[in-house]
Formats: C-alpha cells, sequence, structure tokens
C-alpha cells in the first residue's frame, strides 16, 4: 500500500508546492511516507478496463488537484482520494456549490446562474440575463466564472457598460452574478475545517481590492469566528462531502455570516503561519484514521 499527495503539475512547474510540502513533512513525522506525485505523472488508460499507471487498488491519495477526470479514474480502480472526486467536482463549480447549499437552506448573497452558451454565438439572448441581473442585484455586482482560483476570475461591475465588457470577455466560460456585500468588501473569514470540526480561522483584509484573497495582495491575521461562523462553515462541509475544506465567509450588515465560497483543497500556508496551528498535521491524521479502519 502507498500514500500519494496528488498535485497539479501545470501550475506547479518549477517543484513541490508549500502545502504539499507540509503535508509530506506531518505525515514523516508520524513515521508515514507520502509520496508528491503531479497529476501529469499519473496516466489514466482506458480500454481494456481502467488503468492508472503505478497505482494499486491499495493504495490512497490526499487529491489537492482539480483533476476530476484522473480522481474519479483512481476511485474507479479502488484507490481511496481525500476528498472524493464528487466533492472536488462541486466545489470547483461556483454554480455547483452554490445550487447545492442553497438547496439545503445556506445564507449566501442572491446569486443569478448565467444561462449555457457557446463561443461565437450572437450576443443578443445573454441580454434578456444581464438586464435581469442588474434588475435583481443593481450595481456594483460581483461576477465569478465558475471556475477559477486565487480570486483571479472573481471580478466586479460598477455599471452596464461594464458588466457587459466583463461578459464579451469571458465568452462562452460559464459564470454567475452576486449581490455586491458591501459590509465585507474587502474582508472575509476562511475557517479550515477538517472532520467536521472547525481547527483555525483567520480574517484577511485588503486595502486595495474588493476581494480578500491573499494571492490578490490581501493580508491575513488569526480570527476566533463566532458559535454562528463555526456552524455555519461545518454544515457546509457536511452537504458538500468535505472532510477537509478551507470555506470562506462573509459578513452582512447585521453581522450575519454568509457563505461565500468552499475550497476543496485550500492551501494550509498562510492560516498555518497566522495561528500557529498545524492544518497539515490535522488533515493526515484524518486519512492516517481512515485508512486504518481500512
Amino acid at each position: 500500500m502507498a500514500g500519494y499527495v496528488i498535485f497539479n503539475g501545470f501550475w506547479n512547474k518549477e517543484g513541490i508546492p508549500d502545502t504539499v510540502e507540509r503535508l509530506i513533512h506531518a505525515a514523516s513525522k508520524r513515521d508515514v511516507k507520502l509520496k508528491p506525485l503531479p497529476n501529469c505523472e499519473a496516466v489514466c488508460e482506458l480500454g481494456q478496463g481502467v488503468s492508472v499507471s503505478g497505482f494499486d487498488v491499495c493504495d490512497y491519495a490526499l487529491f489537492l488537484d482539480k483533476d476530476i477526470r484522473l480522481a474519479r479514474a483512481l476511485e474507479t480502480i479502488g484507490v481511496r482520494i481525500y476528498n472524493s472526486s464528487d466533492t472536488i467536482a462541486v466545489c470547483d463549480d461556483k454554480a455547483a456549490t452554490h445550487l447545492k447549499l442553497a438547496a439545503e437552506g445556506i445564507r449566501m448573497p442572491r446569486t443569478l446562474v448565467a444561462p449555457m452558451t457557446y463561443q461565437h454565438m450572437d450576443e443578443q439572448p445573454s441580454q434578456t440575463f444581464l438586464k435581469l441581473a442588474e434588475k435583481k442585484l443593481g450595481f456594483p455586482m460581483v461576477v465569478k466564472e465558475c471556475y477559477g482560483s486565487l480570486g483571479g476570475q472573481v471580478y466586479i461591475a460598477y455599471n452596464d457598460d461594464e458588466l457587459r465588457a466583463l461578459t464579451r470577455r469571458m465568452a462562452a466560460r460559464p459564470f454567475i452574478c452576486q449581490q455586491y456585500i458591501a459590509s465585507s468588501a474587502g474582508t472575509d473569514i476562511r475557517i479550515y475545517v477538517v472532520d467536521n470540526k472547525p481547527i483555525a480561522a483567520m480574517r484577511r483584509y485588503s486595502k486595495s481590492d474588493f476581494r480578500a484573497n491573499i494571492g490578490s495582495g490581501g493580508t491575513a491575521q488569526a480570527y476566533k469566528p463566532t458559535d454562528e461562523e463555526n456552524e455555519l462553515a461545518v454544515t457546509c462541509c457536511k452537504i458538500l462531502g468535505a472532510q477537509f475544506a478551507g470555506v470562506d465567509l462573509l459578513t452582512d450588515e447585521h453581522g450575519k455570516p454568509l457563505l461565500c465560497e468552499v475550497n476543496s483543497n485550500a492551501h494550509v500556508s498562510a492560516i498555518t503561519q497566522c495561528t500557529g496551528i498545524d492544518v497539515a498535521g490535522a488533515i493526515v491524521d484524518l486519512v492516517f484514521a481512515k485508512e486504518k479502519q481500512r
């Protein structure tokens, strides 16, 4: 039996990412070896059944990538994946995340899902949706591509012209439009949940951007969540089946938490550095406990 930490080899061309290093180090302190593996080195072959190069049915993997096809191939041959491919898929698609959580009554900003379109199509059909979005949400309006990381595919439109320019630039990429929460402009709360327990939290800030992501220039400090914030974060993870995840929350004008998004493979470096809590250690403890039960 072998254990792996799978990461994206295209995004991390220059070496092993910090979160992977932390997981490997945490495992070694527990006398367990985890092997780092970029997704581009795990070739899935289909034909006479399913196989993935180098993997055996007894293996397991911490899957810190969004390569859903690889994750599902591994599960097909019996490899245990943490988080599961279903969880990774629903968390990777912001529309799917909000749909699943809204169906369970989770509080979130008002959200509209853009209709599916295709490349090089006439813009006219989309105008109906954009007019409805303007009527229901007003400006400023937050626009998010359904697939994105580190805040890079999250935008703000201050007027009709900016909204239409954004949608033209996104072309056929799926997106959602959301209510702008002025009380949370430039700040949010991330709670890291492991095994349905909130183990660390930070508040992120940006003085120059409505997004608080550290990757977009934000800073962070340790934060003590309220019981309501912790409960919301844990409930979201239970609904999505996330065994570990970073849950991002906003705060409305009444001080109540709103779900922003759930990251099934959130980085642990910043939250570990500003809280002193060994998040990687908690994750490997969870995985090793699950493996021992098998």
